[in-house]
């Protein structure tokens, strides 16, 4: 009778086998597109003020990196992420305001040499100020209890948190989207980038609206280091490694597109999950090997060629 039975358990097995492969790749395919989002606001603050003030903000990762620090701050001393995840992007954005009022607006219209020397100069500082501030251990940020647990998705368990992340992200990216899209800030910010000097003479300070694309893209860059500063460790480090995932988005988009930061943020974050089930050790040669087909097809990104029109 033990041979008859023998292909019943080498069945059951296969079955097992299947059913393990398919739930870890939707867990990664999830967690993906959770990644995705949450780079797109980071890419999403660095494409609007290339876009807006053609800028090149290598500092843009040390403004997420703040984020993240400001929130475990603030979490450990009020006990709560809720004010964390608010008053960290603020004072992130507060921190834009001096960068572009006391460094950039002096250099618009320069040579853009300028504006990499100086955001690249201005990351260096801050990443040496958190560690002479935070020390270089590596941090986390408390998440609510409220957020615990997991949830049944088919046939993977998720993190309600990520669930939370994956949320926000997106309607914070949908808002940005319609914002720039359908309302007159929108038409404003457009207008200042493209002929500054027409929007100036109709009594428009121009110059305040660029500090408040700067100010709004830190906002956002901030946010995301508190979003993942929950889920992920908070390090000095933190800063130049997203920097490098956010230039190869805003690459792969097409610098100064919105909408081709979110869907290539996107993409990013499912070749980094996938690439972290198939083979984690090769997980950036992927990402680099994306961009650089992208641009052998398109040199502008996907979606530069077409917005530049």
């Amino acid at each position: 009778m033990g041979p008859v039975r023998r292909p019943d358990r080498v069945r059951t097995r296969g079955r097992s086998l299947m059913f393990v492969e398919f739930s870890s790749v939707l867990r990664a395919t999830m967690l993906g597109v959770q990644l995705g989002m949450t780079l797109a606001l980071v890419a999403a603050g660095l494409t609007l003020i290339f876009g807006m003030l053609d800028v090149i903000n290598f500092a843009h990762g040390s403004l997420y990196m703040m984020g993240a620090y400001l929130g475990v701050t603030v979490s450990a001393q009020f006990g709560s992420f809720w004010l964390a995840l608010l008053i960290a992007p603020l004072a992130v954005g507060v921190i834009g305001a001096v960068i572009e009022v006391f460094g950039l607006r002096a250099l618009y219209g320069r040579n853009p040499l300028y504006h990499i020397l100086l955001t690249f100069g201005l990351a260096v500082m801050i990443q040496g100020l958190v560690v002479e501030i935070w020390g270089g251990q590596s941090l986390r940020i408390e998440a609510p209890a409220s957020l615990a647990g997991t949830v049944q998705i088919g046939p993977v368990e998720y993190p309600v948190y990520w669930l939370f992340v994956l949320a926000v992200s997106t309607l914070l990216i949908a808002a940005v989207w319609l914002m720039i899209d359908r309302s007159d800030l929108g038409i404003l910010m457009r207008a200042s980038a493209h002929d500054t000097e027409m929007v100036d003479a109709l009594g428009i300070d121009v110059s305040k609206v660029f500090t408040g694309v700067f100010v709004f893209g830190a906002v956002l860059a901030g946010v995301a280091g508190v979003l993942l500063g929950a889920s992920r460790s908070v390090n000095p480090g933190m800063g130049f490694g997203v920097i490098i995932e956010t230039f190869v988005i805003v690459v792969i988009g097409g610098l100064g597109s919105f909408k081709g930061a979110v869907y290539a943020a996107l993409a990013v974050g499912l070749v980094t999950a996938y690439g972290a089930l198939i083979a984690p050790s090769v997980t950036d040669i992927f990402l680099f090997t994306m961009m650089a087909v992208v641009l052998m097809i398109r040199p502008n990104g996907l979606f530069g060629a077409t917005e530049a029109a």
